[in-house]
């Protein structure tokens, strides 16, 4: 009994403790985002006009800012849940958004805007990258945990995918070099 309630309070075997900083990333972008909207929200409509035209701009906007809250919602549950699928709803949903003004910004000829969107585009793209290797991470870890040693039938095999971002995630990993642990002399 003590067992299963520990864990339960543990979370699911593939939550990273980084997860919390890309959940928190998230919602942190779509709270300023829809704070923003608020603050400028004339200017807003006005961006918004030049990109659908006759479409009545507020109401494009508000459709806009609904989906923007659905996806810090999400965001915020899966911090307080602990469960990374959850952050893939928010990380996709912008990730679509910025495809969908690069492609506008196509259409009408916004050049600094299809750069501007285009990098905010990659940067969702590596932020949704990370987190799948973080969940492969805590999946490894938590099997070494539990004794299963990764082999057939004995614990969590990797997909290719998993196993390609979870090398990223080691380079790059390495790259900043070896770090001594607080409280540790470094040697």
């Amino acid at each position: 009994m003590r067992k299963a309630a520990r864990k339960a309070t543990q979370g699911p075997s593939t939550w990273h403790r980084f997860h919390y900083a890309v959940g928190v990333f998230l919602i942190a972008y779509g709270g300023t985002g829809l704070l923003s909207g608020v603050l400028m929200w004339g200017d807003r409509e006005d961006e918004v006009a030049g990109y659908f035209g006759a479409l009545p701009a507020t109401a494009v906007l508000l459709l806009v800012k609904a989906v923007e809250l659905a996806l810090v919602a999400f965001a915020a549950a899966a911090l307080v849940f602990r469960r990374d699928i959850l952050l893939v709803p928010a990380t996709a949903g912008w990730m679509a958004g910025f495809a969908m003004f690069a492609v506008l910004d196509v259409f009408t000829a916004r050049w600094g805007g299809l750069v501007e969107h285009l990098l905010y585009l990659a940067a969702f793209v590596v932020l949704l990258f990370l987190s799948y290797g973080l969940s492969a991470k805590a999946q490894l870890a938590r099997a070494a945990k539990d004794g299963q040693d990764g082999s057939p039938g004995g614990g969590p095999q990797l997909t290719r995918t998993q196993e390609f971002a979870l090398q990223a995630i080691n380079r790059a990993a390495t790259l900043t070099g070896p770090r001594p642990r607080p409280g540790r002399p470094a040697s």
